[in-house]
């Protein structure tokens, strides 16, 4: 499993069989074990000292930012408003408060400005028939779609404009804002989310050296750890993990803190081992960013190709067990948020999207969230969208639907030239890595938003810890021409990260030059 191919290092405190690795080690060891183990051999130190390092340069990145928090902390007011809704149910009287007159999950107070909520309109008309939904035109009258879908003419006389109401929502998944529920009882609306997200970044950087360590000791990468340094290098300065993490905001901490939950669910379900762990943080990071759900066909090849050979009939049963303690969690976390939209927005698969700038985005309108009128949009910001080079300041002019992936993560050409597969488990990590990056990565391709407003592909985050793994197990060599693109896409990534929202001068609201 782990262990073939590659040579595994062993670090001077393990005391192993020759042929033996450290996974093969624990292999019938229960988490606890594990970690017991891994705390007592002291492999804990570098991943604390990362995470001090990565939170200084981060943070210092970040600057002034970490004073207060940003203008699009949507998750604060998601906590809030759970947090109320409990309360209220409990018998708290200035919750009850708040949440009278409110629909469930109902904010219960107007956004602080017009980006990225989700709203609806309730017209009375004045033969008494209370309708909700969106106007299909700017003026607000004629055409009017109702949360089921179903359109109908409304004129403007037929409407009581005392009783016309406008319900704000937040649209996006609730993982995070799930998480904040805590702080939120003690800080309410003011939890500094730019912080949050810097603490949640500086985690991601010590947690993947923690799977590139598994990865080498198990012998899946044979990496050595001064591989390893410039892999985590690679991943944490040269990648839109870098940017991403100094601007707090609600897109950004999403992408972040899904970053956080892929990693725990990739540690949870290499060979399946773990088969509840990875279900929980699947089910964490889909809740978190809604692509991540296609993510949970790495665990499913574990099952069902064990070892990298097809599931034998005498391993049904094991099959079967691993499969239902995965899914308990997906599942549960899955019809909780099915339920909570068909309240919010009569459907079960609407988390709001359709409803930003109260279903006033054109391309909405015209194309829906996902179709093939965006894939051509969507392939030119992710691969060949380039600055714009001026011979005066200021010199460079980046598109605000960001740079190709190859400018601002340029040693990714290495998975250009893989290598030799060794075996049939070789090949089988090979493919299901690249598997897994595909059916997360394509959908995204069809989705009506490239990730404006960005310095780089952000939504590359969704699948950055896959490709990462690509390249540690593919024993391309970490040579000089891979270190200058390391350095250079940090380079370039360290400029977003400091000029990105900060520096309008750099950045133009274009497409192409």
């Amino acid at each position: 499993m782990l262990h073939q191919p590659g040579h595994p290092y062993a670090l001077d405190q393990e005391e192993l069989h020759e042929d033996q690795t450290v996974a093969d080690a624990l292999v019938g060891a229960t988490i606890f074990a594990r970690l017991k183990a891994w705390w007592k051999s002291g492999r804990w130190k570098i991943p604390l000292a990362l995470f001090f390092m990565t939170f200084t340069i981060y943070g210092i990145t970040a600057f002034n930012r970490v004073k207060a928090p940003s203008a699009d902390n949507h998750f604060v007011y998601l906590a809030n408003i759970y947090n109320d809704m409990i309360l209220a149910k409990l018998g708290n009287e200035e919750a009850q408060k708040r949440r009278e007159g409110r629909l469930p999950f109902e904010m219960d107070r107007n956004p602080p400005h017009g980006n990225d909520w989700a709203s609806y309109w309730e017209l009375t008309l004045k033969d008494g028939e209370v309708v909700q939904g969106i106007w299909m035109d700017r003026k607000r009258s004629g055409r009017f779609k109702r949360l089921d879908k179903k359109e109908m003419h409304i004129e403007p006389q037929a409407i009581d404009r005392r009783k016309t109401k406008r319900h704000f929502f937040v649209s996006f998944p609730p993982g995070p804002a799930i998480m904040m529920m805590p702080l939120a009882l003690i800080q309410g609306y003011k939890i500094n989310d730019v912080l949050w997200t810097l603490l949640f970044a500086s985690f991601n950087v010590a947690l993947f050296y923690i799977l590139l360590e598994r990865l080498s000791l198990g012998g899946r990468s044979g990496r050595s750890r001064k591989d390893n340094f410039w892999i985590v290098a690679l991943f944490a300065l040269s990648t839109a993990h870098f940017w991403c993490s100094v601007l707090g905001q609600v897109w950004f901490t999403a992408l972040i803190m899904g970053v956080t939950f892929t990693l725990l669910y990739v540690l949870s379900a290499i060979d399946a081992r773990h088969p509840l762990l990875a279900g929980i943080f699947c089910a964490l990071a889909f809740s978190t960013r809604t692509p991540l759900l296609f993510t949970s066909v790495f665990f499913f090849l574990f099952v069902f190709f064990p070892g990298g050979k097809l599931l034998k009939k005498e391993q049904f049963g094991w099959a079967l067990k691993k499969l239902v303690a995965f899914c308990i969690p997906c599942l549960v976390m899955g019809i909780s948020l099915m339920v909570m939209n068909k309240i919010r927005f009569d459907s079960f698969s609407e988390f709001g999207h359709t409803y930003l700038a109260a279903g006033q985005l054109q391309r909405i309108k015209e194309h829906g969230l996902f179709a093939y009128h965006f894939l051509s949009i969507n392939l030119t910001a992710m691969w060949t969208l380039l600055p714009t080079l001026k011979t005066t300041y200021p010199y460079v002019i980046v598109s605000t639907h960001g740079m190709s992936l190859l400018v601002t993560t340029p040693a990714l050409v290495v998975l250009l030239w893989p290598a030799k597969r060794e075996g049939a488990d070789d090949r089988f990590w090979h493919r299901a890595l690249w598997f897994t990056v595909a059916v997360c990565a394509v959908p995204g391709l069809f989705y009506q938003n490239t990730g404006y407003e960005q310095f780089g592909f952000r939504f590359s985050l969704d699948y950055t810890i896959y490709l990462m793994m690509l390249i540690a197990t593919g024993r391309h060599p970490i040579s000089r021409g891979v270190k200058a693109a390391i350095v250079f896409g940090a380079a370039v990534n360290a400029f977003g990260a400091i000029t990105f929202k900060r520096f309008y001068q750099f950045y133009a609201n274009r497409f192409l030059p």
